[in-house]
């Protein structure tokens, strides 16, 4: 399985196997919370298709992490503007790369599962240059 080296960025991991190849989302790495709870968010859309249009629901769980985030931040004294929308992008980031896991499976790009896309190998370039 393809895993991505670079600690400084947060990856969408194979959440539901590894048929689903991982994305590297340009998100820093301090925000792969953020990412996961989008991820997982996703994950409850695709579980409730029939129940919810998609532009609702992420606006509804966008708003619902926010909150959570928000209460947290605020109750440690350490809210901060810029750190909240690198959080919702965080967040809004992992909710559409999953969706995009799931079309990519969708389309029969399975395949790739084991190779890495060509932005993850520039990433990973810039890496090993850099060691």
């Amino acid at each position: 399985m393809f895993k991505l080296s670079n600690p400084l960025s947060a990856v969408l991991p194979n959440i539901t196997g590894d048929s689903l190849p991982p994305i590297d989302l340009g998100i820093l790495s301090e925000f792969q919370f953020c990412v996961n709870a989008g991820a997982s968010a996703a994950v409850a859309f695709f579980g409730n298709l029939s129940d919810f249009n998609l532009h609702d629901h992420i606006a509804f769980a966008l708003r619902s992490f926010s909150t959570s985030i928000e209460a947290g931040l605020a109750a440690t004294g350490a809210y901060d503007t810029e750190m909240m929308q690198e959080c919702r992008d965080a967040f809004a980031a992992g909710y559409l790369g999953r969706i995009q896991q799931e079309l990519r499976l969708f389309h029969g790009e399975d395949s790739r599962r084991d190779r890495p896309s060509p932005k993850v190998m520039a990433t990973l370039a810039n890496v090993n240059t850099m060691n």
